[in-house]
């Protein structure tokens, strides 16, 4: 038999191509098998099986549906939402489902082999990109200018595409308006696109004669041509997007119908004998002997309480405990005008907008909570700034090497991007003032100008975002408006450590003219909680690394070295310390905490009770309970600790229940947890930290410490230099990147 396993990452693959292919990719190496001279065969790992049992489930999936993605879908079933007229929204919704087996202990029994139905909604365009560039004309007698032309190829060289036939995605290369698909011959097969598309692809063109093809790269960075009638962007509109929670969306009742019915389905692959076809595949699954239990796998569940929730000055009732925005309208840390720190204020603004109107509203909202920090009446310096190069390049000039700058700056950039709706400039501004060691905080006027709403709704608006604003300016310069109760079982004073990386998309070069993938980023954030109560001064430090594209471990030396520099820049000797890590495959946690727990010990003077606690969001699990004959979602804060990994205490908490949806939980896996650590109660800490992440007033799916490293290494992972030259000393103590 071969194994078709990647030897350096987690990944695993039907065919021997595949695998290569991925190798040549990006330079990882295959899994070599030993080889046993003996003739009595090994039984193999439950991991081992787990695998085989999913290649087998995919194959045979593969034969009865479409491929999109990890998920399968019919491909002729689908449904087209339309707005309150009637009108068609443009998108196509079909229903995905998401199926693998996974060996876990039910209960903390034996071993035994689950298996996870899951239901997605996936989106597509209805309009093809032939469709897109005729802007309602016949694509036939279809005549375009030279401008015309030129305005499309900007538009869409270096563009996503999806196929609608099979769903995959490519980037396009070039748009060629001198042939169609009739007109251009694949040299070698000697015959024209039209003709491969219908003997190949089982795809009639509708306009065989209709110009312009389009250039693709496919696989190993060859370029390939595809008529434009069978594809379309893959990118939404913004207005689809907001709506995608109310149309590509099931609730429990829905999704629990949906699954049943793909179970049966599933039925006639897992029985011996059920399933009647023959031939290729056929018999694959039944010759496993798999059956399936008649019931679902029941579990015990318990609804967490919320954490006590304290505020500057005021106290968040526990029916606010959902949302807490409101309560901190009138929060408070009473501090003496004359013991403040007087921040030097550089505006920077649009010269399109009028910057003085809008930092006075800022500035009363942020001396209105009356922190450690404060606004003075008219900033340090106004400087108007155009865009692009106008916009970095008058940031770079005033921070530039040898510039008188003083102390406690403060940078606010009022920005009003055209054509879309983010400020391309954003990354490049944020790299410089990052490298500086500068605070800052953007405001963008797009959607929404400040300085004159156009009514009393969106006057309110404004107001709200604008608290929002003076609470991330309070945060990031060190005060934390709201904290939260942890355990007092906990060792104090304690270090939180939060662990992500961020993997940026792969890119369209134009000079390459391929698709180059970016350097990854991961981020380290480490808090420091002294008292169980009490947590109004920040206490913390970050650091981000540069990694290879698409490399999540080995991170053990970087955890060393910001833990090190976290103890001696904080000041501080933790009594415990606290890791939850984020992108963490199932086959690779016990690799990953070995590689980084032993570099982890090393940084601390002393030795420190360890948990090491990995978060998996990205899962299939989802659980509904049943009341009444109802079928409803888990509520926020459901608990539910029954479905064991092999090897580790496994427990799922749901941090999110939306009301158009099915709630889904997140697995935490307790890889690591020290005996003087035992009578710490690991779930109630985790769940009242989800309440502290001070970018939202309200509970979010993971621990505070792990979303901040989530949204530090997006942040820097923008940068050019994926942030490696952050001046992260210089923030000790300051949430910068919020």
């Amino acid at each position: 038999s071969l194994d078709f396993r990647c030897g350096t990452c987690t990944k695993a693959f039907s065919t021997l191509t595949g695998l290569l292919n991925h190798c040549q990719t990006t330079g990882h190496v295959p899994v070599y098998g030993q080889t046993d001279s003996s003739d009595k065969k090994a039984k193999p790992p439950l991991p081992l099986f787990n695998m085989y049992a999913n290649l087998a489930l995919q194959k045979a999936f593969g034969e009865r549906m479409a491929r999109w993605g990890r998920a399968y879908i019919y491909p002729d079933k689908f449904t087209e939402p339309t707005d309150r007229s009637g009108k068609s929204l443009g998108v196509r919704i079909f229903r995905a489902y998401h199926v693998e087996f996974n060996v876990q202990r039910p209960e903390a029994n034996k071993a035994e082999l689950t298996l996870t139905v899951d239901l997605r909604a996936k989106v597509i365009r209805t309009k093809s990109l032939l469709d897109v560039i005729a802007n309602g004309k016949d694509p036939n007698k279809l005549q375009l200018s030279e401008s015309e032309k030129k305005r499309i190829k900007r538009t869409w060289i270096g563009e996503t595409v999806i196929s609608v036939k099979d769903k995959t995605c490519y980037s396009v290369h070039d748009i060629v308006f001198e042939h169609s698909p009739d007109s251009l011959m694949i040299d070698d097969l000697g015959i024209s696109h039209t003709e491969y598309f219908a003997k190949r692809k089982d795809i009639k063109l509708k306009y065989p004669k209709a110009c312009p093809m389009i250039a693709v790269l496919g696989r190993r960075q060859q370029v390939i041509h595809m008529p434009p009638e069978t594809v379309c962007g893959n990118e939404l509109d913004p207005q689809i997007r907001q709506r995608l929670p109310t149309i590509a969306s099931y609730k429990p009742p829905d999704r629990l119908k949906a699954t049943e019915e793909a179970i049966d389905e599933l039925k006639r692959y897992l029985i011996p004998g059920a399933q009647k076809t023959r031939g290729t595949g056929g018999g694959l699954l039944p010759a496993l002997g798999i059956v399936l239990k008649d019931s679902p796998l029941k579990l015990r569940a318990q609804v967490l309480a919320s954490p006590l929730i304290h505020a500057a000055g005021v106290k968040v009732p526990p029916s606010k405990s959902a949302f807490w925005a409101d309560s901190l309208a009138k929060a408070t840390f009473s501090v003496d005008p004359k013991q403040a720190v007087p921040l030097n204020v550089v505006v920077f603004y649009h010269e399109s907008i009028q910057g003085a109107p809008i930092y006075s509203k800022i500035s009363q909202l942020v001396n209105g909570i009356n922190g450690r920090y404060r606004f003075p009446e008219r900033p340090f310096l106004r400087v108007p700034v155009g865009d692009m190069e106008k916009h970095w390049g008058a940031v770079e000039k005033h921070f530039a090497t040898g510039a008188k700058i003083p102390p406690n700056v403060f940078v606010l950039d009022f920005v009003k991007p055209r054509g879309t709706a983010l400020d391309p400039a954003y990354s490049v501004v944020k790299q410089t003032l990052a490298t500086g060691g500068y605070l800052s905080q953007f405001v963008n006027f797009k959607t929404m100008d400040h300085n004159n709403p156009r009514s009393d709704k969106d006057d309110k608006r404004s107001f709200t975002i604008l608290q929002g604003v003076a609470r991330q300016i309070v945060h990031k310069c060190g005060d934390a408006i709201w904290w939260v109760n942890i355990p007092r079982s906990l060792p104090l004073p304690a270090m939180f450590v939060g662990v992500d990386v961020f993997h940026a998309p792969r890119r369209y070069d134009p000079k390459t003219k391929t698709k180059l993938a970016k350097s990854s980023c991961a981020a380290i954030i480490i808090q420091i909680i002294r008292s169980s109560e009490k947590g109004s001064k920040l206490e913390c430090y970050s650091q981000a690394f540069k990694r290879g594209a698409g490399e999540e471990y080995n991170l053990g030396s970087a955890m060393e070295e910001t833990v090190k520099n976290a103890i001696k820049s904080i000041g501080v000797t933790p009594k415990s310390c606290v890791v939850w890590r984020d992108g963490v495959g199932d086959t690779s946690v016990s690799a990953t905490a070995k590689e980084e727990i032993t570099p982890l010990r090393r940084a601390f003077p002393s030795p420190v009770p360890l948990a090491y606690i990995v978060c998996q969001k990205r899962i299939a699990v989802k659980f509904v309970v049943s009341e009444s004959g109802n079928t409803v979602g888990t509520p926020t804060g459901t608990l539910i600790v029954g479905l064991e990994d092999l090897k580790y205490r496994t427990f799922y908490i749901t941090g999110t229940a939306p009301p158009f949806s099915t709630p889904k939980p997140v697995r935490f896996i307790v890889a690591q947890r020290d005996s003087a650590l035992s009578k710490v109660p690991l779930t109630e800490l985790s769940w009242a930290l989800c309440h502290g992440y001070l970018n939202w007033t309200g509970p979010i799916k993971v621990p505070s410490v792990c979303q901040l490293a989530h949204k530090l290494a997006e942040h820097a992972g923008n940068f050019a230099d994926s942030g490696q030259n952050i001046n992260h000393k210089a923030f000790t103590n300051k949430m910068f990147f919020l």
